[in-house]
């Protein structure tokens, strides 16, 4: 029984760990979608238990957990880190609320170590100033307007008859605003309606397999840094960041310069 205590504080410190080393923090969802992905896997053990009853029950309970996640991380991070807390405290008790036959029995004591752990782990980061509570001006928000200006000069430019120019611009969004996925899929989308209007099957292509990239793989960190987004380069290949965009980036990636 203790060795599954051990094992779930070992894998929860692994978690957070390298959510602090890989900076995934940075823009305050790791910790929600942590609780929604942990809150989901009793309503996947009662469909593995083949129980209709208890999958409807434990479908209920995660949506509690779900809402608290997403609240929490529009409000205030300490609300997920009650949660996560609240959730240890219900897997040690699931048994007496749920009949699931589809959960292991290893797993309350498990989970029950990993969410207890993510609990303190974030009230740390929090109470150590690490991660601010409330600052919901994450990397998108804050990019978003300078990759707005950029889609606009792309928009303008194609209507005054310059396609090159306007994909050039929309080449520059995409620099800025690829390490956020709402910025990132915005401007493959911007990108794909220029190849449309251009007629370009290579470029839409290139765009509707780089649409999927952006919204599946940017959250993990998995983009080339400076790469402009379009289908005559490879997608994996990082390349050098023109000074002036950069300085919107490293202006975007300080919440501080934001918060005075």
């Amino acid at each position: 029984m203790i060795v599954e205590y051990i094992f779930g504080v070992g894998l929860g410190l692994a978690a957070c760990g390298l959510g602090t080393m890989a900076g995934f923090e940075r823009d305050r969802a790791f910790y929600p979608v942590m609780m929604i992905v942990i809150a989901s896997y009793y309503a996947l053990f009662a469909v593995v238990g083949g129980g209709g009853r208890a999958l409807g029950a434990e479908i209920a309970i995660s949506m509690v957990f779900v809402c608290l996640a997403v609240i929490g991380f529009r409000t205030s991070l300490w609300l997920v880190a009650a949660a996560l807390l609240g959730h240890a405290g219900l897997d040690l008790v699931h048994s007496q609320l749920v009949t699931n036959a589809g959960v292991p029995a290893w797993w309350p004591m498990f989970c029950a170590s990993i969410d207890g752990f993510a609990a303190f782990y974030l009230a740390w980061r929090l109470l150590s100033r690490r991660i601010d509570e409330h600052n919901r001006l994450t990397f998108g928000n804050r990019i978003r307007a300078y990759v707005g200006l950029e889609l606009n000069a792309a928009q303008a430019a194609e209507r005054g008859g310059d396609p090159f120019a306007a994909f050039r611009h929309l080449e520059r969004a995409h620099v800025l605003g690829q390490r956020s996925t709402v910025q990132h899929v915005r401007v493959h989308l911007a990108m794909l309606v220029w190849s449309l209007r251009q007629h370009n099957t290579r470029e839409i292509i290139g765009q509707i397999t780089r649409l999927i990239g952006a919204a599946t793989k940017t959250w993990l960190g998995l983009i080339p840094p400076g790469n402009t987004g379009g289908a005559n380069v490879s997608a994996f290949m990082p390349m050098p960041i023109p000074d002036d965009l950069a300085e919107l980036i490293d202006v975007a990636r300080s919440p501080r310069q934001w918060l005075n």
